[in-house]
């Protein structure tokens, strides 16, 4: 539960000369309820004493865990089926009770599918991946505080004259219009999504039975593969994304990076790249798609450390629904090395993340153990480039 509440119910029954003790566990969340139903049998055998499997408890002990009985009280005896039927009534009456309980709890704006349901996004790993170090040719030994802040990056970052990110002007921009950009296999269920800590973000790659592609648009009929998506934030909800509107910063941002078919070496051929960028704005209710990614921060707290999920997103639910309308430039990549010649798309149609959820990011650490609580580079000079706003068709 990402709120930590936990809801515990124990169901006492004392019936006759004999006892039986139901413990019922359960939490829940905005999907729904979550029960762990544990059953201990305990036979009252008169007298002051009450027999466990394991040992006797003693109600004459201070430690005893279970009410006094001054005297076992007389009374007809149940049946065993009755008691049973009882039990089930009341686990009934839990069972539809308790999602009114939880009716307070945070709900996103995506639908409950049956697949997309948090508690199928189990956890079956945990563990260091070396190759999560690492981000194109470079690996996690920048940052963005301190002496390795973003403006003692050197190489391409320091000289390239078409980096990466940008002030939008709507009103200096030029007009286009062009097809609706096409997606093949976005809808896909992941049969696994990664989630690691790279040390300086967190990185989502989905595992499909068929790769990610996308085609249209400004890309005309060059093919890009997905590859991963990571994220952008700041140390409040007025702060965190990399590009800006009229110079306003969003709290969060998404890239998601694909590499187009037949390059060999991305990082260093034109064109190879490109990104697509999401914005989120604060709003009080966040989106689904975020929920597991927050559930995933309490244990990739360190750098190399991943989480593995069954199922997952599909990548559609990662961006917008306005596919048409955005704006497109050619620039850089964000972080190290700052490869040039990137396509970029920033869809001008926002996303929801919560407050709460905002601030979940901030669990990861980088390589020096501190709190990654600002991740985004400042906003880079246009250097007479020209910025697109498309419009679809």
């Amino acid at each position: 539960h990402r709120h930590g509440y936990c809801y515990q119910g124990v169901i006492w029954y004392c019936l006759s000369r004999s006892a039986s003790v139901s413990l019922l566990s359960f939490s829940h969340n905005s999907r729904g309820v979550f029960l762990f139903v544990g059953v201990v049998e305990i036979r009252y055998l008169g007298g002051r004493s009450f027999q466990h499997p394991a040992d006797k408890i003693s109600l004459d002990s201070p430690a005893a865990v279970v009410p006094t009985i001054q005297q076992p009280i007389a009374t007809k005896k149940i049946p065993s089926n009755r008691m049973l039927k009882n039990m089930k009534v009341l686990l009934a009456i839990v069972l539809f009770v308790a999602p009114y309980v939880a009716g307070h709890t945070e709900t996103s704006d995506l639908e409950d599918n049956a697949y997309l349901k948090l508690e199928k996004l189990l956890f079956f790993k945990k563990r260091p991946n070396k190759n999560s170090l690492r981000v194109g040719s470079q690996d996690a030994l920048y940052g963005y505080d301190g002496g390795s802040g973003t403006s003692n990056w050197d190489g391409v970052c320091a000289s390239g004259n078409k980096q990466s990110p940008i002030n939008f002007v709507p009103e200096e921009t030029v007009a286009v219009y062009r097809r609706v950009l096409r997606f093949n296999g976005a809808q896909q269920i992941p049969h696994s999504t990664n989630i690691t800590n790279s040390g300086h973000s967190i990185k989502i790659k989905l595992r499909t039975q068929k790769p990610i592609t996308v085609t249209g648009g400004v890309f005309g009929n060059k093919v890009y593969e997905f590859q991963q998506l990571h994220f952008h934030w700041g140390k409040n909800t007025h702060e965190g994304s990399e590009h800006t509107v009229e110079s306003r910063r969003f709290p969060l941002e998404c890239h998601l990076v694909f590499y187009k078919e037949n390059c060999t070496n991305p990082t260093s051929e034109p064109e190879c790249i490109a990104v697509l960028g999401v914005h989120y704005e604060s709003k009080w209710v966040g989106s689904n798609v975020l929920d597991p990614i927050v559930k995933a921060t309490a244990a990739i707290e360190q750098v190399g450390e991943y989480v593995a999920k069954v199922n997952g997103y599909p990548l559609k639910q990662y961006l917008p629904k306005d596919l048409g309308t955005y704006f497109s430039y050619t620039g850089s990549l964000t972080t190290p090395p700052c490869t040039e010649g990137v396509t970029w798309i920033w869809f001008t149609e926002t996303m929801k993340v919560s407050p709460h959820q905002d601030n979940a990011l901030h669990r990861i650490t980088d390589k020096s153990g501190h709190q990654v609580v600002a991740n985004f580079r400042g906003t880079q000079p246009l250097n007479g480039r020209t910025v697109y706003l498309v419009n679809p068709w």
